[in-house]
């Protein structure tokens, strides 16, 4: 018998239902599998194939030990579950949707309203703000902070409050799981409040993306004044925008609606907008104690010409940096980026030049970045002593390939979607900080700029000749 999953089933029932072998209740054991084995962490690929094999043997056990009653009560509940096809393969939050809102909630639950795909015509590219800012907006919801504190009084009163006027969202939007045994926190309450803030950092603009989620499904009508709103600007405030502006979506001014940044955030996220690299991000203003993320964001727009002004964004931030602080901020990115990001960082740290040096000597003491360190100090001018192993040359060279292939991506998406409005000559500029240093040629940057800049005519072989250029370049670097 596999011991390890049985006992944690045992554990988790003790630490959260109160239940031992001594004091068990009919449903906590389907409690424990749907409710609490999703988010404890504990469990591992396979793990609902371990408990099949495992669970059985475990009854037979209680029998042989005197707990038959016990056993029948358990098999009886177990093979329940066990049949069901969703148990172990669907993720918390659909389980949650699928099994507990129908029996939880009086009226039905409808989800046929979807957000939209696309803005509408006329609109302008949406913009995002830095990770940290929009986690600092959603922490801010008046509404999300209700629903904490609902969820939380719901659980520690083991009592189910469907009378309550958040009920219906707080179930829907995965704050409460409702239990036939005890309600436990949903995927919301876990993002917004993680048991262990240590091991799992909270995610409140996860909670709130889909408690925004929920209350346009539940509020189909707002949709189109929302999208509106976003093209023009305001639009009419309509009836039954106190969830959104509570829930901080939205402001309402003199009757005019408008939308908050993490209001936009959350108003596109299907289709191509659920990838970051069609928005563009304003980034604000530089700061001393930048999270990663909120740098990764940039660096990751940068590279792929998505900041707001870009090349004024960038100057912007140099400006206000304090030139090593922001050198150790980038070089200690090297690990947790690639490619055409990574060769960003590079470009960066060049653009600070010989003050970032005792930032950039952290890569010669680190092996999977020793080889961009050198080729670093080579640039400036001021070549270190040592030589790379042919490990680290192997990665450098892996680098320069991927941002090779990163390019000719851009080019290929900004073919397929010109950017609107076109990009200014001072932001295609900036190509020059994210591809190799072996390219960036007087001639590659005129290509770029007759290219991607619709100010300038493209003359015919443009094109052919930077992806020939490239191509070139990724073939040198594989010899």
């Amino acid at each position: 018998m596999d011991e390890e999953i049985i006992e944690l089933v045992l554990d988790l029932a003790k630490d959260e239902l109160g239940a031992d072998l001594d004091n068990w209740h009919a449903g906590q054991l389907t409690t424990v599998l749907f409710d609490l084995l999703p988010y404890s962490g504990g469990v591992r690929p396979g793990w609902m194939d371990e408990l099949r094999v495992a669970f059985p043997q475990f009854v037979t056990i209680l029998r042989q030990t005197g707990r038959g009653q016990l056993a029948d009560l358990l098999a009886g509940e177990a093979a329940v579950a066990f049949n069901d096809p969703l148990l172990g393969k669907a993720d918390p939050v659909s389980w949650c949707q699928y099994r507990r809102q129908q029996e939880a909630l009086t009226a039905p639950v409808e989800h046929s309203v979807e957000l939209p795909l696309e803005p509408l015509p006329g609109s302008p590219t949406p913009v995002t703000e830095m990770p940290s800012r929009l986690d600092a907006a959603a922490a801010a919801s008046d509404l999300l902070d209700d629903l904490h504190e609902f969820a939380l009084d719901v659980y520690l009163n083991k009592q189910e409050q469907p009378e309550h006027s958040l009920w219906r969202l707080a179930v829907l939007a995965g704050w409460i799981c409702p239990s036939p045994v005890s309600p436990q926190y949903g995927p919301a309450m876990h993002a917004w409040d993680p048991d262990d803030p240590t091991l799992t950092p909270a995610q409140p603009l996860k909670a709130w993306l889909e408690t925004y989620r929920v209350v346009l499904t539940e509020s189909p009508e707002l949709v189109d004044p929302l999208l509106t709103a976003f093209r023009d600007g305001t639009t009419v405030a309509p009836g039954g925008t106190e969830l959104l502006e509570r829930l901080g979506a939205v402001t309402v001014v003199d009757g005019k609606l408008g939308l908050t940044a993490v209001g936009v955030r959350g108003l596109f996220t299907r289709g191509r907008w659920a990838d970051p690299e069609y928005w563009l991000l304003d980034p604000g203003q530089w700061w001393a104690n930048l999270r990663s993320v909120d740098l990764i964001a940039f660096m990751t727009a940068a590279s792929k010409l998505c900041l707001v002004d870009q090349a004024w964004s960038v100057q912007r931030w140099f400006d206000q940096a304090e030139p090593l602080e922001f050198a150790y901020q980038l070089v200690r990115l090297g690990s947790h980026v690639h490619g055409t990001v990574l060769n960003t960082v590079f470009g960066y740290l060049l653009r600070i030049g010989l003050e970032a040096a005792p930032a950039v000597e952290e890569w010669l003491v680190t092996e999977e970045l020793s080889g961009l360190g050198w080729m670093w100090f080579d640039a400036i001018g001021a070549p270190m002593a040592g030589i790379p192993t042919e490990h680290s040359r192997y990665v450098a060279t892996t680098e320069m390939v991927q941002s090779l292939d990163d390019l000719r991506a851009l080019l290929d998406r900004y073919a397929e979607y010109p950017p609107d409005p076109p990009l200014p000559g001072t932001t295609i500029d900036e190509l020059t900080y994210s591809i190799p240093l072996r390219i960036g040629t007087p001639r590659v940057t005129t290509l770029l700029q007759r290219v991607l800049n619709t100010e300038l005519a493209e003359e015919p072989g443009d094109r052919d000749e930077l992806l020939g250029i490239i191509a070139a370049a990724r073939q040198q670097l594989l010899e």
